[in-house]
């Protein structure tokens, strides 16, 4: 394999720990929001902020899990590129 594919290739894997580490980010920040969703913690606000946060905090998760998607689709680019100049 010439030294300028081995290059390619090295920046792939630096790529894909970075997409990892991305990915690690996304998922505890949206499991922080489900937590605290889920065990309904609104730090005794009036029903009205209640209601504005849940949403506030549904709209941050629906959000994490459509960056979760891309990460995943550049992950997958990432091997299909990796494998087509593997094999040149």
């Amino acid at each position: 394999m010439e030294k300028n594919h081995k290059n390619v290739l090295a920046c792939f894997e630096s790529t894909f720990d970075e997409l990892f580490l991305l990915e690690s980010v996304i998922k505890l920040t949206k499991e922080a929001c489900l937590d605290r969703e889920v065990s309904s913690q609104y730090y005794n606000l009036p029903e009205e902020k209640k209601r504005y946060l849940s949403e506030e905090r549904n709209n941050y998760i629906n959000m994490l899990s459509i960056a979760l998607d891309r990460v995943k689709n550049l992950k997958e680019i990432n091997s299909q590129i990796e494998e087509e100049i593997a094999y040149l």
